[in-house]
């Protein structure tokens, strides 16, 4: 599989370098590579995905026209979990309680809502 994310997704945990300096979208990407495996014979062995700020069916849509497989959507489901989209992932200190790049996280947060402060 060949996971094609686009610049613009994510919650904020990447190194704040990665976030404003790097990427393109996700559908050049998802051309050019579906293009590339065509023309070298390997696109029926390869499955192709994309994410990154996917969220309406016309995207999947796209998506699909552009040669992607599978789908990646993270956003949707983590502001469903309780995610208030603050942007600090990457400095550990989610208002949350989720901070993904410290060992043990679930120790942290038991990821039931109750317990959680979403304020």
């Amino acid at each position: 599989m060949v996971l094609i994310s686009g610049f613009d997704g994510g919650t904020g945990a990447s190194p704040q370098t990665s976030i404003k300096h790097a990427g393109l979208p996700w559908e050049l990407g998802l051309a050019e590579t579906h293009q590339t495996l065509v023309l070298n014979n390997l696109r029926s062995r390869i499955a192709v995905e994309t994410d990154g700020q996917m969220k309406t069916g016309r995207d999947v849509v796209m998506a699909t026209l552009l040669g992607a497989e599978e789908y990646g959507f993270s956003t949707a489901p983590l502001v469903t979990l309780g995610c208030i989209m603050m942007r600090v992932c990457h400095k550990n200190t989610c208002p949350v309680g989720w901070p993904p790049r410290i060992q043990n996280c679930g120790s942290i947060s038991p990821g039931t809502p109750p317990t959680r402060s979403t304020s």
